[in-house]
C-alpha cells in the first residue's frame, strides 16, 4: 500500500510536533543558502531591527511563541547565556512567531527574567515560510558573517556547559560538533 505525499507530510508534522511537545532537542543541518541578512522585524517597541546590524557577531536566532511550553522554559537560560558571553561579540535574538506586540509585551511583563537581548515580532509569520521553520522552538546559530552554521529544533537549557562550549567554539571559528 502506497502512502500519498500528503499523508507522509502530515505524519512528519505530527512527529516533529510530538518531539517538540515532549521537549526533545534535535540538531538539524544548517542551510547556508538561507538569507538571514535580509531579515528585519520590529522589536517590542516598534523599532525595526535588521539582521545586518549584527554582522561581526555570533548570533543565536531563536524562534518562539508565548503558547509554546519549551520556548517559555528555555528563555531564562538564554538570558543567562547572554550574560555569560556579555564581553564577547555574541548576541541573542528572540523572534516571536505569529503574535502581536500587545500579547508578547503582556507575556514578557509576567516573567521574572528581564531580557537584555532583542525580542522581535513576526506577527505575519513571514519567517516561517522564508526559512522553513518546522516547529518551535527553533534556533539558528549564525557565524560572524551572518551565515547559518547550525540549526536546532527543540528546547534547550542554553546555559549548560554543552551550549556554552558550542557558542565558545562558534566565537573561535572552531567546529561546533
Amino acid at each position: 500500500m502506497r502512502f500519498s505525499s500528503q499523508i507522509i507530510s502530515v505524519l512528519q508534522y505530527l512527529s516533529i510536533t510530538m518531539l517538540i511537545t515532549i521537549g526533545v532537542s534535535i540538531p538539524v543541518k544548517a542551510d547556508d543558502s538561507m538569507m538571514f541578512s535580509e531579515l528585519s522585524f520590529p522589536d517590542t517597541n516598534g523599532d525595526v531591527v535588521n539582521m545586518t546590524d549584527f554582522k561581526g557577531k555570533v548570533v543565536l536566532l531563536n524562534f518562539w511563541a508565548t503558547w509554546c511550553p519549551p520556548c517559555v522554559k528555555e528563555m531564562p537560560s538564554m538570558q543567562r547565556l547572554k550574560d555569560h558571553f556579555s564581553d564577547q561579540p555574541f548576541e541573542i535574538i528572540a523572534l516571536s512567531a505569529g503574535e502581536e506586540t500587545k500579547a508578547v509585551n503582556a507575556f514578557l511583563s509576567q516573567l521574572k527574567t528581564e531580557f537584555t537581548f532583542p525580542i522581535l515580532l513576526d506577527s505575519e509569520g513571514v519567517s516561517f515560510m522564508a526559512l522553513g521553520i518546522k516547529g518551535l522552538p527553533m534556533s539558528f546559530i549564525l557565524n560572524k558573517e551572518g551565515k547559518s552554521i547550525m540549526t536546532i529544533l527543540g528546547g534547550r537549557e542554553w546555559d549548560d556547559q554543552i551550549q556554552i562550549t558550542l557558542i565558545k567554539n562558534a566565537l573561535e571559528n572552531k567546529p561546533l560538533q
